[in-house]
């Protein structure tokens, strides 16, 4: 099962393009798309199938779209085994190959926009762990700012907070330390300061997708960082990533 989301701030807003089909087979199902969102310490959802479909896709604008929601497809069979104390694993529908994913467009206000193939996993949901993205690989120091956008969504409806790091893994030092929340889509600001090879986004308890998004003069790049074992060729590849999540937990809880 696949969740779909977005992000929205003062200067950019998104839309999604969610498919009502499976890419092997474009007969629509009879299937539904859900908004979730946390409401007293208990997981919430909403039928807005009505409101945004469009031929064979759902199509989601600002006006529904927020940093808290995040969105899924499930009949009317599947909603039985809804729990409001913990996301569930609904179905399979989306979980296809190649990967079931929704058209996760940005816009700036008063300019351009990017988009990229977006979707957050089920089992994501129910991990904890430590995130790794280099910062340089699609930050860019010739834009005018750079954005981190960070999604995370935990099967639990809490709303917490955690602690965020860019570290410099040169010299093994935090340059700088950010909170974070659960549930949510995080928007941080990096500084071209801080866009090197050597400095390192993290966090040492809840996992999520790290987002870049780089903006100059109205025009927008976006996309998102692969798990760091996808960056490296050989048979000993988690053995090499296993002893770097090693070296960056120690530097910041030194």
């Amino acid at each position: 099962m696949n969740f779909f989301f977005g992000v929205k701030s003062k200067i950019f807003y998104s839309e999604l393009q969610v498919p009502m089909f499976q890419n092997r087979d474009p007969k629509k199902k009879d299937i539904n798309l859900y908004e979730a969102y946390i409401k007293n310490n208990k997981w919430k959802i909403s039928n807005i199938s009505s409101n945004y479909s469009h031929h064979d896709f759902y199509l989601l604008d600002k006006n529904v779209i927020n940093n808290k929601k995040f969105f899924f497809l499930a009949n009317s069979t599947d909603l039985q085994n809804f729990n409001s104390n913990e996301l569930i694993d609904l179905n399979k529908y989306t979980n296809t190959s190649p990967d079931f994913r929704s058209n996760f467009k940005i816009n700036i206000i008063n300019g351009g926009f990017s988009s990229y193939q977006s979707e957050y996993p089920y089992e994501m949901t129910k991990k904890k762990g430590l995130i790794i993205s280099q910062i340089n690989s699609l930050a860019n120091t010739d834009a005018q700012r750079n954005y981190l956008i960070f999604r995370n969504i935990y099967y639990l409806p809490i709303e917490q907070n955690f602690n965020g790091y860019f570290i410099n893994y040169k010299n093994k030092k935090i340059v700088d330390k950010f909170q974070l929340k659960t549930n949510r889509t995080n928007i941080i600001e990096i500084s071209s300061s801080l866009i090197k090879p050597e400095i390192f986004f993290t966090t040492n308890e809840y996992l999520g997708v790290p987002i870049y998004l780089s903006e100059k003069k109205g025009h927008l790049s976006f996309e998102h960082t692969h798990p760091p074992h996808e960056y490296i060729l050989g048979k000993n590849k988690f053995e090499i990533i296993s002893n770097l999540k090693k070296e960056i937990y120690e530097i910041i809880n030194k």
